[in-house]
């Protein structure tokens, strides 16, 4: 397994075990690491070889929104591509509150615990991305969650007026 990124205290891990994905979510991961993410999991959404995915929660202090639709997208991808649905691990009451409230019940699993062989995980190092590519990337984030539900097309409508606002300038 590996590490996605790393940033003041935020960070995620990534690794493989068994052609099952995994990534470690540790920390206050804010949208800094979202341009590498976005890239890493473009990356092993192409390959043949993929057979599920487990993101793991347990160790996050804080998820922003855009990591949230990064997810979003992710779960949606693997539905398209006729793959099992995208397995959370989340045992904390307010994080577990927080995937509820934007309707991931609805899209992955959810369990509070699971045997995941996490050991030799490697960092997704944070990239520098122009202004151009990180706004695209938070839009296309936020219409992620928009898409999930009425709820969320109701609480990111003006995020995303203002992102689209800001690749038109």
């Amino acid at each position: 397994l590996c590490v996605v990124s790393k940033m003041s205290d935020g960070q995620i891990l990534h690794g493989s075990h068994n052609g099952v994905e995994v990534l470690r979510y540790r920390g206050d991961v804010r949208h800094t690491i979202c341009v590498a993410l976005d890239r890493y999991l473009q990356q092993l959404l192409e390959r043949t070889d993929l057979h599920g995915f487990v993101v793991d929660l347990t160790d996050v202090q804080s998820i922003d929104s855009t990591n949230l639709g990064i997810l979003a997208r992710l779960a949606r991808a693997m539905q398209k591509a006729g793959l099992p649905k995208v397995t959370l691990i989340s045992n904390q009451p307010d994080i577990n509150e927080l995937l509820e409230a934007v309707g991931f019940d609805q899209v992955f699993n959810i369990v509070d615990r699971q045997d995941t062989e996490t050991e030799d995980l490697d960092e997704i190092q944070p990239e520098e991305a122009g202004d151009q590519r990180n706004s695209r990337l938070l839009l296309e984030a936020h219409r992620a969650l928009m898409d999930l539900n009425e709820q969320n097309r109701a609480l990111f409508k003006d995020v995303v007026k203002a992102f689209e606002k800001e690749l038109k300038s």
